[in-house]
């Protein structure tokens, strides 16, 4: 039997041979269709939202990047309906588009800062990014172009906050290992509900006390946060009156 060739577009010989009835290749012709279309709207939704940013003060590049991109693709598609026994599986050569438009932007996480982008949708004329905004709501270009800016500037501060914390935390661990060579010294993570989590250094000596200090970045230094008498803890009720009565008066700071 004589092979039927297809008068659709970049569609390739008919199915090795295989012949199908009309209602098939009216869903074969449909779905190309479709997807010229879809290839078509997508190419001038990609520079009508381009068009938005750049008229708003966005430098591609800078700012953002469109990795859109059309193409010629081969795939299996399935096409019809099981529940009406129409269903069929055939692989079309048609053209697809991939990419889109996403905002430049710079992410700290665990002592890095890196480029990232994120994606960004249109509505009506605004714009919104979830990750630079924190929530959902469109708003205007320019808008999130000063937001973008603040967001990336942020993510320059942690980096230099982590850099500062940890060449601080450095300098105490080295200082109280030569003060105290029997000690351990280690770092810890603590968390209280007005300063949420943050990290602390333990000075641990083999009787079982110790004295914790959190960083203070901001004056380079440490300030006591926690400490622990192991002696104190383990005495009786006589023991402790005995040492306390022989404690001396301390004077009242002014």
């Amino acid at each position: 039997m004589e092979k039927r060739k297809s008068n659709i577009g970049v569609q390739l010989d008919l199915f090795a041979g295989i012949l199908h009835t009309p209602e098939q290749e009216k869903m074969i012709n449909d779905f190309l269709a479709r997807q010229k279309q879809n290839v078509l709207s997508n190419e001038l939704s990609n520079q009508r939202n381009e068009k938005i940013l750049v008229d708003n003060g966005f430098v591609y590049g800078m700012d953002y990047v469109n990795t859109f991109k059309k193409e010629i693709i081969t795939r299996e598609v399935t096409l019809g309906s099981r529940w009406n026994n129409t269903e069929f599986k055939i692989e079309l050569t048609y053209e697809s588009v991939s990419g889109d438009l996403a905002l430049k932007a710079k992410r700290f996480h665990q002592g890095e800062l890196t480029n990232t982008t994120f994606s960004i949708s249109f509505d009506n004329g605004k714009a919104q990014c979830s990750y630079i905004q924190d929530q959902y709501r469109y708003i205007k270009p320019s808008t999130l172009l000063e937001k973008l800016k603040v967001y990336n500037s942020r993510q320059e501060y942690l980096l230099e906050e982590y850099k500062k914390k940890n060449s601080l935390k450095q300098n105490i661990i080295e200082k109280y290992r030569e003060l105290y060579p029997n000690a351990t010294i280690t770092t810890k993570d603590d968390w209280t509900k007005y300063s949420g989590s943050f990290e602390i250094v333990e000075v641990k000596f083999e009787s079982g006390s110790f004295i914790q200090f959190r960083l203070d970045i901001y004056n380079n230094k440490e300030y006591l946060y926690k400490k622990h008498d192991a002696e104190f803890e383990g005495m009786n009720s006589d023991e402790l009156l005995e040492r306390f009565s022989k404690q001396a008066k301390k004077e009242a700071s002014n």
